[in-house]
């Protein structure tokens, strides 16, 4: 009787066993309004009627459950630039958080958006006055300006650098800097480069091979003592990184750099916000083009994705990205251009709402003699122009949304780049940029955005 008894307990145990509890495995899109109100598609398995969806500690509205492997629902008010677990829960259970499930609440954009490459070197104050009054704030790099070797700071030997006067001249003009800050052996050469930071043997290390950890101290010794001075100023982990791997565009390299730096960063009191990580293009689906870039094809599918694959911790640990969408002002065949990004940004598990895009531009074959067109890259003025302003308007959207913090268009004197001549006056595409930039702003403004608030001018305009 015994036996039987325990047989009987068996199949009735058998006949209510737990089903599987829910599990989510994306969400899309994977931002949205801090007001709420955005829709967003659960894909997974486990899902049941009934199922209630929360975004944080804060619960959805609107709960659908499609089947067991799809729910819509919509986004509660939230805020914070960190982004929140997306879970689902039922009587089995509350499915597991992963950075596949992770939502940011995007910010309330801001009136300036707009920057120049190139902008702060060798201006004099009152010409970046003239861009910051009309709305075009962000100021980055242009060597030797903002663009800076690792360790190396503002004063040495009681003098400031060229960089440093720079930032001092930047920050008095109402911009935000956006200084990159490069590895020693940086030549800016578009090709692999051996000397690209890595773990190294000993034997490397005494032949002055770059190292990691070496980079990492002087990325943090630089910002650190920018960021004590001009606490606006935000920064670049290497320009362009993807170009100089070996091969390039393995993610896997500079993933390596990135995973160091971050903690350490963190450590040492620099707002990981102000940290923008570099991202491909065309998310390295396709041929980089532009800026010389052409011939160059991407080895894997899709870098920030195998920058997760490689380092797993930056999947949550990114704040801030930077993209160099190169390509026509709409589309692009081979995924680059514009309209690449949200396409990249939907690959981001964190960040994913405080995205930089710069060295977006169209090069005129009569400005400046068409020095650095290249090839066919080259076009005329009214035509860059006019695809400056499709360009603009493609972009639009993604900064109404929020995710995108701000856009950087090359440059502000390089060659037929230029949106400004050496005696003051714009060209056909700097007119364009103005215009763009006008038709956004309220008709007076006294204060500008940074990354530590707002920044007020030190002069009257």
């Amino acid at each position: 009787m015994a036996v039987a008894c325990a047989v009987t307990a068996g199949l009735a145990g058998a006949g209510t066993a737990q089903a599987a509890g829910p599990v989510v495995t994306s969400i899309s899109p994977n931002d949205g309004s801090a007001g709420g109100g955005t829709p967003v598609a659960i894909v997974g398995s486990g899902f049941t009627p009934g199922s209630t969806v929360r975004f944080g500690a804060t619960a959805g509205t609107g709960v659908t459950v499609h089947s067991a492997e799809s729910i819509t629902v919509t986004s509660p008010a939230g805020s914070g630039s960190e982004p929140v677990n997306v879970t689902v829960s039922n009587s089995a259970g509350t499915s597991p958080t992963t950075p596949k499930d992770q939502f940011a609440f995007n910010p309330n954009p801001a009136f300036s958006w707009l920057g120049l490459n190139g902008n702060s070197g060798g201006a004099p104050r009152e010409r970046l006055r003239e861009f910051a009054a009309k709305g075009v704030v962000y100021d980055r790099g242009g060597d030797p300006w903002l663009d800076w070797q690792a360790g190396e700071l503002p004063e040495e030997g009681g003098r400031q650098s060229e960089g440093a006067i720079a930032l001092a001249t930047s920050t008095a003009a109402g911009m935000v800097p956006v200084v990159t800050i490069e590895y020693d052996a940086y030549e800016g050469h578009f090709n692999s480069d051996p000397d690209f930071p890595q773990e190294r043997t000993k034997a490397q290390e005494k032949r002055g091979k770059e190292t990691i950890s070496g980079y990492v101290e002087g990325f943090i010794a630089s910002a650190k003592a920018i960021h004590a001075k001009y606490p606006t100023a935000i920064f670049e982990p290497m320009n362009e990184p993807w170009g100089y791997t070996t091969p390039q565009y393995n993610a896997a390299e500079y993933a390596a750099v990135i995973a160091r730096l971050l903690p350490e960063a963190r450590a040492a009191g620099i707002p990981l916000s102000s940290i923008y990580v570099g991202a491909t293009g065309a998310n390295c689906t396709g041929p980089a083009k532009g800026h010389g870039h052409r011939d160059v094809e991407c080895t894997s599918d899709a870098w920030v994705t195998a920058m997760y694959a490689a380092e797993p911790q930056l999947e949550t640990e990114i704040e801030g990205w930077y993209v160099h969408p190169y390509g026509p002002p709409s589309g692009g065949e081979d995924g680059s251009g514009i309209q690449s990004v949200p396409a990249i940004q939907q690959e981001m598990t964190s960040g994913q709402n405080n995205i930089i895009v710069s060295e977006v531009g169209y090069c005129a074959i009569n400005v400046n003699d068409g020095a650095g067109c290249g090839g066919d890259d080259g076009e005329t003025s009214a035509e860059a122009a006019r695809h400056l302003t499709e360009m603009l308007d493609n972009a639009l959207p993604y900064h109404e949304a929020g995710w995108l913090r701000a856009l950087l268009v090359y440059a502000r004197s390089a060659g037929g780049w230029a949106m400004q001549l050496s005696d003051g006056a714009l060209t056909a595409q700097g007119q364009a940029l103005e215009s763009f930039a006008l038709s956004l702003q309220p008709p007076t403004r006294d204060f500008y955005p940074g990354s530590a608030g707002q920044v007020q001018l030190t002069e009257p305009i």
